[in-house]
């Protein structure tokens, strides 16, 4: 009776070809226009850090205040330490001390200055919880946020493991 198939219609092959061109062609406009968008975004956030690095260079850097040296620094670390909760991260002596050093990003002052805590070992480390590192960070005047990038308390239970 009625042969429903459209592509015995003379013109299909070349209806299809239009519209797959169509289709085409407005997907690369789109994606053109995103893409561009993009990049316009991009370039803005660009100059705003390009004017804030700018504006840190122009700061003037601040010298540190004569005759503070490293004993008073220490003393003032020293006399925090009772902030800490020793029950949480175990109480060590100097003699049980682990070579802290060899934690990625503790350097001799950083190892004296957890020393003034209370912190010898690497297991108080590998025991700090989120309170007990931002405390430390806040206690031994350390920059916010590293202990954290420096996965001291993973680095830490290794060690540990391997003593």
């Amino acid at each position: 009776m009625f042969d429903m198939n459209p592509l015995n219609i003379a013109d299909a092959m070349l209806q299809h070809g239009v519209m797959l061109f169509v289709a085409g062609t407005l997907g690369f406009i789109i994606g053109y226009i995103s893409r561009q968008r993009l990049i316009e975004q991009l370039e803005g956030d660009l100059a705003s850090t390009d004017r804030e690095l700018d504006d840190c260079q122009r700061t003037p850097i601040m010298p540190l205040p004569t005759g503070i040296d490293e004993a008073s620094v220490l003393n003032r670390i020293r006399a925090r330490a009772g902030e800490l909760n020793y029950d949480r991260i175990g109480r060590a002596e100097a003699s049980e001390a682990d070579d802290l050093k060899d934690i990625v990003g503790v350097g001799p002052f950083l190892e004296r200055k957890l020393h003034a805590i209370g912190i010898y070992t690497f297991r108080q480390v590998a025991n700090f919880t989120k309170e007990d590192i931002d405390k430390v960070n806040e206690i031994i005047e350390f920059f916010p946020g590293r202990i954290e990038r420096d996965n001291w308390v993973g680095q830490a239970t290794e060690l540990d493991k391997r003593k």
